[in-house]
């Protein structure tokens, strides 16, 4: 039996009084917006930034070697750089189940192959055609783009607020910095918001399709199962507690096909809230004017801040974990932003696309709850992201007056 919502339950159902078709337009409008600006930015910054090379949005550094199989994409490479995330998932794309050197040239692959949703996802509908792989990635991306708005746009209207506030989906943290780097968390806070959705509504097949592909996304997705799984289980309703793990299957089965055919990947050593706090004691450097640089730190130290805020929120309401699953899930990623390892901190992006999630529902409750202090994490952690996308935005407006 699927477990009953508790009557104060959080975020609460949508209420459409206006019937399907307005509730279809109301939610499908915004999420159109939403994609067609992510779409528009890529390839603006491509075009102006990076002589139309599409493959610089994997933001490949020097040193990843290229295989001679992917040559032919003529990769764009960052100079001076280690690159990013999204190169290692572009060599997933095109070798998900680790059988070619494209796999084998990517460091410590035992655990980056655990994240293999978007990857997958990409040689599926390329037919693994190679040629195809990098267009697919990307449409695959805009799609949880478009599904992470449409799912907003509900929970909005279930909080009273327009849906057509969803199209802003693609300026949070996660959202912005996946359409720039090509990385996974993108699709995983989506899957997060379709997780909140389907957990009020009560669609369960819905939302067990959520839980299984959220946790192949990220290794955090793991997180969604198990916070479904902790009403009923204090409820004593074992058997529906167990139903909500199951969806943890699919990926403790790729783990284990990881484990005995790619290796044993890197778990970073847990040190409760050290990394954190030397990333205030000792902030990045930076190759700026003086007052640039104090400006930037500023910025630094103010998305820390929300970010500690936003953990303290989402444990604030420990006791009320057992109401409902999305409830659970605030207070669990609230534990796992005190768990964060020092090379999610290392960066000042880490933190914030692991936490989006977290931030976001928190934003979210804040209107359903009418406690404005939930906003403010959110709002503390956006500038400092905005700010980084400022020269490729000056990029685009020079070309643009040039041209």
């Amino acid at each position: 039996m699927t477990p009953t919502s508790s009557p104060d339950c959080w975020p609460p159902p949508p209420t459409l009084n206006r019937g399907p078709k307005v509730s279809l337009k109301a939610r499908l409008v915004p999420a159109l917006i939403c994609t067609f600006l992510g779409l528009s930015w890529q390839l603006l910054t491509v075009h102006f930034n990076y002589h139309g090379n599409l493959t610089a949005l994997f933001c490949t550094g020097v040193q990843l070697p290229i295989p001679p199989t992917l040559e032919r994409e003529h990769i764009y490479r960052f100079p001076n750089s280690n690159g990013y995330d999204g190169q290692v998932y572009h060599y997933m794309a095109h070798d998900p189940l680790y059988r070619t050197e494209i796999g084998h040239a990517i460091g410590d692959p035992g655990f980056r192959y655990r994240r293999i949703l978007l990857p997958a996802m990409s040689y599926a509908l390329a037919l693994g055609h190679q040629q195809w792989i990098d267009r697919a990635y990307f449409f695959c991306n805009l799609f949880f783009l478009f599904l992470g708005s449409w799912w907003l746009a509900t929970l909005l209207l279930g909080v009273g607020i327009h849906p057509g506030f969803a199209a802003l989906y693609v300026l949070v943290p996660a959202s912005l910095m996946s359409l720039d780097r090509m990385v996974v968390d993108l699709a995983l806070t989506s899957l997060v918001l379709g997780f909140a959705v389907y957990a009020t509504a009560q669609s369960r097949w819905r939302r067990y399709l959520v839980l299984v592909l959220a946790a192949l996304c990220r290794d955090t997705g793991f997180i969604l199962a198990i916070a479904s799984a902790v009403p009923p289980l204090i409820g004593r309703r074992f058997r529906t507690s167990l139903f909500w793990l199951s969806a943890l299957l699919p990926a403790l089965a790729w783990y284990a096909f990881v484990r005995w055919h790619v290796g044993i990947g890197r778990y970073d050593p847990i040190e409760p809230l050290t990394a954190l706090w030397e990333s205030l004691l000792h902030p990045m450097h930076y190759p700026f004017a003086p007052a640039v640089t104090a400006g930037v730190h500023v910025l630094d130290g103010l998305m820390t801040l929300g970010q500690v805020i936003g953990i303290v929120l989402g444990l604030r309401r420990l006791k009320d974990a057992v109401l409902d699953p999305v409830r659970t899930t605030l207070v669990l990623w609230a534990v796992l932003g005190i768990l964060l390892p020092r090379s999610v901190w290392s960066e000042f992006y880490g933190g914030a696309r692991v936490l989006t999630p977290l931030l976001l529902l928190e934003f979210l409750r804040s209107f359903s709850e009418r406690r404005p202090i939930d906003r403010l994490p959110l709002l503390l952690v956006c500038p400092r992201i905005w700010i980084q996308m400022l020269p490729q935005v000056g990029g685009v407006l020079r070309g643009m007056l040039a041209g």
